[in-house]
């Protein structure tokens, strides 16, 4: 195996090699830079929290558009708003579920 090679033998072999012209000694030319995948590798941004949903019954005309809101525990409400649009002759009207975000 042999002994390690002493720091200043090897320090000189490195002079006379760039004295000879056989490699350069300019300053950026680090092992890091001559090898692109020894550079320091840049982690990804953490996800941001998902946004808190919340529940609410949408009362809608046949064409899909909201005509009122009405919270979670108000389906019955909800309900109710639907049949008297429709006895009233306003046209069809559903309820549907939508998840929207929480206000803070």
């Amino acid at each position: 195996m042999g002994r390690p090679r002493n720091l200043r033998d090897m320090r000189q072999e490195h002079e006379a090699a760039v004295a000879r012209g056989l490699i350069s000694d300019e300053p950026g030319t680090s092992r890091g830079s001559r090898n692109p995948s020894l550079t320091p590798k840049t982690r990804p941004a953490p996800a941001a929290a998902p946004q808190r949903m919340k529940l609410v019954w949408q009362v809608c005309d046949i064409g899909g558009r909201t005509v009122a809101s009405y919270g979670y525990t108000d389906k019955a409400d909800a309900e109710a708003h639907a049949a008297r649009l429709k006895t009233q002759g306003k046209g069809n009207h559903f309820v549907r579920s939508e998840k929207v975000p929480m206000e803070k």
